[in-house]
């Protein structure tokens, strides 16, 4: 049966007798009262089997939803298949909801309150429910001016920025007073009205479909075709197309392109007009073809995939906002690809304009194959540059980058590079292993050409009689009690304090920096949610949560959300100390204070300080520490985050 399109409301194939009342319908339906503001959605739902009722034929559409019967419409929507692997008290692995809730958290729709639970049965308030909508639809505010509800100071801090954000985008309106009612129970009559609201139109046929238009597209099922399209919002290809194909023909997309599902063959864009694009399919990597006329302006890479670029038109932008560990590759003209994370990234054919490594991104692994050329390479961090491939101009800024092929033009600002498995200093140079030796003239200004340098490094031993007489006394003492006295032993255990400055230096982020570069996950993660919550202005620390009494320390600065996910930090009851953190070994202790961070050795007594003068801080007032994967410490101080390593 082929998908039908509704142009004023979404369609989704979806038994909500399940999610609503998990009770069979009956099949005689009773006539209820439908609120007149929500009649319209409703009925296209029953017309379409979408609302069965209860046993009486009833939607009920005054009484509040429940948690796990709003998700399991979303699941439905979007196709979710993947479950989580966290567990909640209250949600038995027998229960009739258990697998919705699962989807649910492993999608990130839902967050356990801290202390195991998940609140699975309770009836959802107004903003909640927008809360829970705004991160599986990525709504964000776009931080222009807006009128407040006349109910503003009810809203909660952790739902303020969603619920306008939902506000601005048309998702949500207050009544006709202008009041929001954050509070309130949300009915399942709202639920239908919000989510229909949100969605747009959704395809859920894996069929072909032409000339439509709208705000925004759902495609939970691959296999279809859809052309001549017109959607003023955003596009989202949910996991439900796993790895199958979906193509798109003369569509043009005022939003976001968000691919969360799709194969190595793939989700393709013919003579399209796209403003935006966001790769995000962890599980497996994605192929993204851009074929015919095609203009893509930005294409933000958050997980493994491959871009090729076959339009006659040239990608604007591509971010690479990836784990080490994820392989991407681009095929095609960009006019300018930025490297924000450690990277892999192969450019296999095609030429980029600017090529930016950011500071963040040392460690990064770029292979640049035979007919890939790049116009300019900035390095702010260490790289790898492995290939074939042309480099016409290269800037290196950081320390430990590397080229297998010299750029045709090449300016340093670092102590040293290496070419083709050679190092050469900043002024161009030949880096020899004797201590007074260095090869080539290297001319100033450190461009390519002083790769010839390496031939010119044997000659000067056997041939020029200046250097050879000095290696000559060298042999001379050896023989003598040079090498017997005990000194030759006493220079060795003096190298080895030299690794002591080799602990990674620390890195250091402006708050925007951090939010746009940061996992969401672990310690990253959480700096991520703390930031967020230091730039909400109605976010007190000590108060995050109204309903909270909190003990009279003092100190409290607290991290706490609504969820409960982020506690305190310990030891804030001590006078001048604002958080602190204890390693897993139990060995260090961080304070953080007015004054910068101190670290303390408890076996030795031993201390560490770190200050913004120093260059460890941005500033020295520290509002929290965090410990991070390894044995270190996020440090966010009142303009700035800092990595501090061990």
């Amino acid at each position: 049966m082929k998908f039908k399109w509704k142009q004023t409301l979404g369609v989704f194939a979806v038994v909500s007798s399940v999610a609503f009342t998990g009770m069979p319908a009956a099949s005689a339906e009773v006539a209820e009262k439908i609120p007149a503001w929500a009649a319209e959605e409703i009925a296209s739902w029953k017309e379409m089997g979408l609302l069965k009722g209860n046993q009486e034929g009833l939607v009920l559409p005054n009484e509040g939803i429940r948690k796990t019967e709003f998700v399991a419409l979303i699941n439905r929507i979007f196709n979710f298949s993947e479950e989580s692997g966290q567990s909640f008290t209250d949600v038995p692995k027998t229960a009739w909801y258990a697998s919705d809730i699962s989807k649910a958290v492993a999608a990130g729709a839902l967050i356990g309150n801290g202390e195991g639970r998940i609140n699975p049965l309770e009836v959802l308030t107004r903003e909640q429910a927008a809360l829970i909508l705004s991160r599986v639809f990525n709504v964000a505010a776009s931080g222009n001016s807006f009128v407040p509800f006349i109910d503003d100071a009810q809203l909660a801090g952790w739902s303020k920025e969603a619920v306008y954000a939902m506000k601005e985008a048309g998702y949500v309106a207050g009544t006709p007073q202008g009041a929001f009612q954050p509070k309130k129970a949300l009915t399942r009559a709202e639920a239908v009205k919000m989510m229909n609201n949100t969605m747009g139109l959704l395809v859920a046929d894996g069929g072909d479909h032409s000339g439509t238009s709208g705000s925004n597209l759902i495609v939970n099922t691959a296999g279809g075709t859809l052309s001549d399209l017109n959607f003023s919002g955003n596009v989202y290809i949910t996991p439900g197309v796993g790895e199958g194909n979906l193509s798109f023909i003369n569509a043009k997309i005022g939003g976001t392109v968000y691919i969360n599902g799709g194969g190595m063959n793939s989700i393709t864009l013919t003579d399209s007009h796209v403003g935006r694009i966001v790769i995000s399919k962890p599980a497996s990597p994605v192929r993204v073809l851009l074929k015919g006329k095609t203009i893509a302006g930005k294409i933000d890479v958050t997980s493994a995939a491959r871009i090729v670029n076959e339009s006659d038109q040239t990608v604007s932008t591509v971010n690479l906002l990836t784990r080490a560990s994820d392989a991407v590759s681009v095929s095609g003209d960009v006019n300018e690809l930025n490297v924000a994370a450690p990277a892999s990234f192969t450019l296999e054919g095609g030429q980029i304009g600017s090529f930016n490594v950011s500071s963040k991104a040392g460690g990064s692994a770029i292979k640049l194959n035979k007919g890939g050329v790049v116009k300019k390479m900035t390095l702010n961090s260490a790289a790898t540059i492995t290939g074939e491939g042309i480099i016409a101009e290269a800037v290196v800024n950081g320390e430990g980058v590397s080229f297998s092929v010299k750029p045709d033009k090449l300016t340093m600002n670092a102590a040293k590079v290496s070419i083709g498995g050679q190092d050469f200093d900043a002024s161009g140079q030949l880096i020899t292993s004797a201590a007074g030796h260095s090869g080539g003239t290297g001319s100033s200004g450190g461009t390519g050409s002083q790769a010839p340098t390496p031939t010119q490094a044997p000659t000067p031993s056997p041939d020029t009689g200046g250097p050879t007489p000095t290696p000559t006394p060298v042999p001379t003492p050896t023989t003598k009690p040079t090498p017997t006295p005990t000194p030759t032993t006493k220079p060795t255990p003096t190298p080895t304090p030299t690794p002591t400055p080799e602990p990674k230096a620390p890195e250091l982020y402006t708050y925007a920096e951090a939010l746009s570069s940061f996992r969401s996950t672990g310690a990253e993660g959480l700096a991520k949610q703390y930031l967020t919550f230091l730039q909400d202005p109605s976010y007190t620390p000590s108060i995050a949560n109204k309903d909270v009494t909190m003990p009279n320390l003092v100190n409290a600065i607290t991290f706490v959300n609504y969820e409960f996910n982020i506690k305190p930090s310990i030891f804030a009851s001590m006078r001048g100390i604002n958080t602190s953190v204890l390693d897993k070994t139990r060995t260090y202790l961080w304070i953080g204070t007015d004054s910068g961070v101190t670290k303390i050795n408890l076996v030795t007594n031993e201390m560490n300080s770190y200050s913004a003068q120093g260059k460890q801080l941005y500033d020295d007032k520290v509002l929290l520490l965090l410990p991070d994967e390894s044995t270190g410490v996020l440090v966010i101080t009142q303009t700035g985050v800092s990595h501090i390593y061990q």
